[in-house]
C-alpha cells in the first residue's frame, strides 16, 4: 500500500516527538552481511522488489504519482524492480531519515551530503559500506561514469556512495529577478555577469528604496546561511571543524575557521544587512526559506550556489524569469563533489537491487529524465526537430503543470539530462567547462573518519547548532556573541578534532 507522502513529515515529526529506540537497538538488520542480502527478486511468480528512495525537494509537486506510475513502467521492465518515491521537504529532512533508519523503518535509498551528515552517518553505521566488487556485480556502468569522484565517499577502501554527476563546481552569488536586474542596471551576460561585494551593497540599498514590498534578499535555504550561500571562500574539509582557507589553494594547515578575519567580517557584513533590513528576517526558521518564498514574488534576489543551469532551473520551478549574478569564482572541494550522495542504509535488504536501479539512474537516459522532468506530453514535451530541447506542452506553463521539479542536480548524472529550451542545446557542454575550470582545491578526495573524536564532534556541532545560523544570517550580534561561540567551540574539543584532522590530512597528502 502506498504510504501518503503529504502525511509522512508529519507523521516522522510527531514520531521524533514521542521518541525513539536507539540505532544500536531498533535495527536488527544493520548489522547482517551484504551475502545474507542476496538478491531473490525477478525470479518467476515473485512480486518485484520495491526500491523506497527519500529525498528531499524544494517544493512538493501535485503530480508525484504521476511520475511514479510512469518511472516504475521503465524501472520493472529493466531490473524487475519497482521504486517508491519518498520526497521530502523542511529543515527535519535528515531527522526524518534518522528516525526511519533507526526505527527500521523500510528505506532503501536516500540522498546525504558531505555538507551535512555524510561523515556522521558513515561514523555511526547508518550507511552501508559496499565492497567495490560488489558494486561492479551489479552497476559496472555507474563506476565509470563516477571515475574518480567516487573517491570522494570511499573510507578505508569501502564504497559508502555515489556522488551525483552535475555542478562539481560551484560558484556563489545571487538569483536575482529579470525585471529586477534591468530596472536597476545589472549586467547580465552569458557567463552569467559579475558583481564585487561593494557593487551588491549598492544594488541592495537601491532594491530596499525602491521596491518597498519586496524583501531584498534571502539565504538560499532554512538551514543554510549567508556565508555559506554567498561568501564561501574555504574548503570546509567536510564538516567545517578544521578547514583550508583561500579555495584550499594554500598550504594543507587546517585552521579554526570562526577565529579567522574572513569568518569575522562574513557575519559583519550579514549583522549590517540584517540591520538595514535586507535579509527576510525569519529566513533561519521560516521553512519556505528559499525556492518557495522566492516563488510568491516578495523578494527580489536569493544568496546562492551558482552554475550554468541555475537561472534556468528557478525560472521553472518558481515561474519567475532570473538571472544568475556570481560574486565569488567557482571552486571544488570534496564536499562539492559529494553535495549530494546517493546512499544506501545499512537496513536495507536488497542492496544489490538497489545497485541495479542506480546504475540505470547514471547510464538510461530514458529513466534519468523521467525522474527528472516527469511525464512526456504532460510534463514536458521535445521541442519540433530536437532530441534534447524540451519545453511546455501546448496548453500547460509553469504556473499549471504538475510537475516542475527540475531537478538536473539530484538523482543521478545530469549529463544524461534534455535541455530546456531557454538554455542553450549544449549546455551540458558548459557544464564540464565549468567544472574544469574551477579552482581545485589541495585536499580533493581527503574523507575525513572521525570515528577517533565521535564524542567532541557531537559536542561541536551541538555548539554550531546553537550559534551559527543565527550568526552567519546577522540575527545576533557579533560583538557580543562571536566569542561566546568561539569559547564555546573551544569548551567542546573543536581543537582535538582539528588535530585529528590534521594528522589523517597529512598522511592523505603522503600517500597521495
Amino acid at each position: 500500500m502506498k504510504r501518503n507522502r503529504k502525511g509522512i513529515a508529519l507523521f516522522l515529526a510527531l514520531s521524533l516527538m514521542a521518541g525513539s529506540c536507539s540505532l544500536q537497538g531498533c535495527s536488527s538488520s544493520a548489522g547482517q552481511s551484504q551475502e545474507s542480502k542476496a538478491s531473490t527478486v525477478g525470479t518467476d511468480g515473485e512480486e518485484p522488489y520495491t526500491i523506497v528512495y527519500a529525498f528531499d525537494v524544494w517544493m512538493q509537486q501535485p503530480d508525484w504519482d504521476l511520475v511514479e506510475e510512469n518511472l516504475n513502467k521503465l524501472v520493472e521492465e529493466k531490473i524487475g524492480a519497482r521504486v517508491e518515491l519518498l520526497p521530502m521537504t523542511g529543515a527535519n529532512y535528515d531527522q526524518q531519515i534518522n528516525l526511519m533508519i533507526s526505527s527500521g523503518e523500510k528505506l532503501d535509498l536516500y540522498n546525504a551530503s558531505a555538507r551535512t551528515t555524510f561523515t556522521t552517518d558513515v561514523s555511526s553505521n547508518k550507511i552501508m559500506g559496499l565492497d567495490e566488487e560488489m558494486v561492479k556485480q551489479h552497476a559496472s556502468g555507474l563506476l565509470d561514469v563516477e571515475g574518480d569522484f567516487i573517491k570522494a565517499t570511499t573510507i578505508n577502501g569501502k564504497i559508502y556512495g555515489f556522488p551525483t554527476i552535475r555542478d562539481m563546481a560551484n560558484a556563489y552569488g545571487l538569483i536575482i529577478r529579470d525585471d529586477i536586474a534591468q530596472k536597476y542596471g545589472v549586467e547580465i551576460n552569458d557567463k552569467m555577469g559579475a558583481l564585487t561585494v561593494d557593487q551588491v551593497d549598492e544594488l541592495f540599498a537601491k532594491i530596499k528604496e525602491g521596491e518597498p514590498d519586496m524583501y531584498v534578499t534571502q539565504p538560499q535555504g532554512q538551514t543554510t546561511s549567508v556565508l555559506d550561500s554567498f561568501f564561501k571562500q574555504h574548503d570546509s574539509m567536510g564538516d567545517d571543524m578544521g578547514v583550508l582557507l583561500d579555495h584550499g589553494q594554500g598550504s594543507l594547515k587546517l585552521v579554526n575557521l570562526f577565529e579567522t578575519p574572513y569568518y569575522e567580517d562574513a557575519v559583519r557584513k550579514a549583522r549590517e544587512w540584517n540591520e538595514k533590513g535586507y535579509i527576510l528576517p525569519d529566513a533561519s526558521t521560516n521553512p519556505d526559506t528559499g525556492v518557495s518564498y522566492y516563488k510568491t514574488g516578495k523578494v527580489a534576489t536569493t544568496l546562492s550556489l551558482i552554475h550554468p543551469g541555475v537561472p534556468t532551473d528557478n525560472s521553472n520551478m518558481t515561474g519567475i524569469k532570473s538571472d544568475a549574478v556570481i560574486v565569488n569564482p567557482a571552486f571544488t572541494n570534496t564536499q562539492q563533489v559529494g553535495a549530494i550522495i546517493q546512499a544506501i542504509p545499512t537496513t536495507c535488504e536488497n542492496p544489490e537491487k538497489v545497485l541495479e536501479f542506480l546504475n540505470l539512474l547514471y547510464t538510461d537516459a530514458d529513466v534519468y529524465n523521467a525522474l527528472v522532468w516527469g511525464v512526456e506530453g504532460t510534463h514536458y514535451a521535445h521541442v519540433d526537430g530536437s532530441d534534447t530541447w524540451i519545453t511546455y506542452p501546448e496548453g500547460v506553463s509553469a504556473d499549471t503543470s504538475g510537475y516542475t521539479l527540475s531537478a538536473t542536480y539530484a538523482f543521478g548524472n545530469r549529463y544524461l539530462s534534455y535541455i530546456w529550451n531557454t538554455d542553450p542545446e549544449n549546455l551540458n557542454e558548459k557544464f564540464k567547462e565549468f567544472n574544469d575550470s574551477a579552482i581545485r582545491s589541495n585536499a580533493l578526495g581527503f574523507v575525513f573518519d572521525p570515528s577517533n573524536v565521535k564524542t567532541e564532534v557531537a559536542a561541536v556541532q551541538a555548539v554550531f547548532d546553537q550559534y551559527r545560523l543565527p550568526l552567519e544570517n546577522g540575527v545576533i550580534d557579533p560583538d557580543e556573541n562571536l566569542p561566546k561561540f568561539i569559547q564555546a567551540l573551544k569548551d567542546a574539543g573543536i581543537d582535538t578534532v582539528i588535530a585529528e584532522k590534521q594528522k589523517q590530512l597529512d598522511a592523505w597528502a603522503a600517500a597521495n
